[in-house]
């Protein structure tokens, strides 16, 4: 039997720019993510950039999806206007994710949004974000970590009912790489994580077996130093591997 092959996202950028040369564009995702599939018994797949038009092939092959982090989502996805401190956004990026996420939803494919793919899902499904932390007055810890993303800097609590209880153990420490945050969680949704001033830091869909799970730290870049943090990339696999049988 084949192992599951679990999807991953990627985004566009350029190699060799100069002042005078724009350089190769080409399709990245970070190796991380591709070894930490690997690490838990799953075969990384990246999706490039325009798999949007061909998505029905796509949801063909894979088992499960990940959605990696990057640029802010437009706050058009979740019908607000641009503030002043949003930062980078590239909508045609969060088209193609969006049309993945639903296809893999559709399909009933398992999926796992890591930081910009937590917000993402979130505003897919009809919640909100905070454009950048300052918008929420209850922050009292650095959630956009000045250390190296490697290092965990913060503690999240975790809701010893949820299904994520089995992904992450309570008072578990975390790295934090992000300026906006969850503000209305999207109806389907149930908030399993927080950090100490009360951020959402993981969520998951509201079934016996999650088919949604969101997380808003990188566990892709701390599980060689802390392997728990590879559970949430087993557990993809798992949940991957339930809909192949």
């Amino acid at each position: 039997m084949t192992k599951p092959i679990i999807g991953i996202t990627s985004d566009t950028s350029f190699l060799e720019r100069t002042d005078e040369y724009r350089g190769l564009e080409i399709n990245y995702s970070q190796k991380v993510f591709s070894d930490a599939i690997f690490q838990a018994g799953g075969i990384p797949y990246m999706i490039p950039m325009n798999a949007g038009e061909y998505v029905e092939d796509v949801m063909s092959v894979i088992d499960g999806l990940i959605l990696i982090g990057g640029h802010d989502v437009s706050p058009l996805v979740y019908k607000q206007e641009p503030r002043k401190k949003i930062g980078t956004i590239k909508p045609d990026r969060d088209t193609n994710d969006a049309v993945l996420f639903q296809g893999a939803v559709e399909k009933g494919i398992p999926v796992l949004g890591v930081c910009r793919g937590l917000q993402l899902i979130n505003a897919l499904l009809g919640g909100s974000l905070h454009q950048d932390l300052s918008e929420y007055e209850g922050i009292s810890i650095q959630h956009d970590q000045k250390a190296k993303p490697e290092y965990m800097t913060h503690s999240i609590s975790v809701d010893q009912d949820s299904y994520t209880s089995r992904l992450v153990d309570d008072q578990s420490l975390v790295n934090s790489i992000h300026h906006q945050i969850v503000n209305e969680l999207a109806p389907g949704l149930k908030a399993s994580a927080w950090s100490q001033d009360k951020v959402i830091e993981a969520f998951e869909s509201t079934e016996d077996i999650p088919l949604i799970i969101g997380v808003q730290w990188h566990p892709e870049v701390l599980f060689e130093r802390d392997p728990a943090h590879l559970r949430a990339f087993s557990d993809l696999v798992q949940r991957a591997e339930n809909l192949k049988n």
